[in-house]
């Protein structure tokens, strides 16, 4: 858990100055009060907001630091901490920045934080000083074999086939699970599924998620995630130099390409036809060398197209792609159905 201390400073204003938004201040004390409200820490928080060990507390004791909370978390806060909108953030907070007088990071064998004074207007200065005690070397964790045992469950009957944040996996835990258990227990149960790599961990858009390990599972993750950051090129990277791609739309294939060069071509080609585009795989199927995707297709277009769409216009679409692999784990075909 973290510490606080305040108390009165007599210093003068003098450096070391951290510059930060009051709202990211502001945000950054309430998280600290609230958490400690339910008995949550911030590796915990971390873990639910899908990010690394310390990532809460790494802007804590750096608040000037580029890791800060984004929109897309805050909107989260109130849920994981069980708490208003109204008790997050304040519409009156000040405006502009807030100085933090003598900042400094705390780091010793047994704790480390972050230490600094804010003053008031009338010039009165306090100290305030945010610490965490460290994990004593070698300390042990118990796992919960029956969380354990419905996580290997629920993965044998397809539930994590498909990329999913840890927070969604919690809120699953929450509501079907007949037994107790803490956000560190999952954490942990996680973790050992991910080091006998039961499961898959990787990083997307900035948040780790985690699946059913497969091969092709993870090959057409990277597909797609390539394809909603309009990377071509990354979309290429699993794929065979003779691979065929087919598009049918209607029962009619409108296009057939052989090649990965002129797979690139095609894909290079129609980038500036989408401001944004996203593709999110709904299910997965594997049966031996062929996988097939159901996705859900969303893009705003960029300028007018010859079939009378128009530029800023929204698309949404359902769909699936079937891919085969080659025995070297290549993909050899792919083929995009819609309509």
């Amino acid at each position: 858990m973290i510490e606080i201390v305040k108390r009165e400073s007599v210093r003068k204003k003098d450096g070391p100055v951290v510059t930060i938004s009051h709202m990211d201040y502001h945000i950054i004390c309430r998280v600290i009060d609230l958490m400690a409200d339910i008995g949550m820490d911030d590796e915990e928080l971390s873990f639910l907001l899908g990010k690394a060990n310390n990532y809460v507390f790494s802007y804590i004791a750096n608040p000037n630091d580029k890791n800060k909370f984004k929109s897309d978390q805050v909107n989260l806060l109130p849920y994981l901490l069980n708490c208003y909108c109204t008790d997050l953030y304040s519409n009156d907070c000040p405006k502009g920045n807030i100085q933090l007088f003598y900042s400094q990071k705390i780091e010793n064998d047994e704790e480390k934080g972050f230490s600094h004074i804010i003053y008031d207007s009338n010039g009165k200065g306090t100290r305030i000083i945010w610490t965490k005690k460290k994990n004593e070397k070698g300390a042990f964790r118990k796992t919960n074999k029956d969380l354990l045992n419905l996580l290997k469950k629920w993965i044998d009957e397809g539930i994590l086939d498909l990329p999913t944040p840890s927070i969604n996996i919690w809120k699953k835990l929450k509501s079907e699970a007949q037994f107790t258990f803490f956000i560190s227990d999952v954490e942990k149960c996680i973790k050992i599924l991910s080091t006998k790599s039961i499961l898959t961990k990787q990083t997307i858009d900035g948040i780790i998620y985690y699946w059913k390990s497969h091969p092709q599972t993870s090959i057409i993750v990277h597909y797609v995630n390539a394809y909603n950051a309009f990377k071509p090129k990354d979309m290429c990277k699993n794929m065979a130099e003779d691979v065929v791609f087919e598009n049918i739309h209607d029962g009619s294939t409108t296009m057939s390409l052989k090649g990965k060069d002129a797979f690139l071509e095609q894909a290079m080609s129609v980038l500036d036809l989408f401001a944004s585009r996203k593709q999110t795989i709904t299910s997965i199927l594997h049966r031996n060398n062929i996988s097939e995707i159901t996705i859900d297709y969303e893009a705003k277009l960029a300028k007018d197209l010859p079939n009378g769409l128009k530029k800023g216009q929204d698309l949404r679409l359902k769909g699936k792609s079937i891919f085969e692999f080659s025995e070297e784990g290549k993909i050899i075909k792919l083929v995009d159905v819609s309509g």
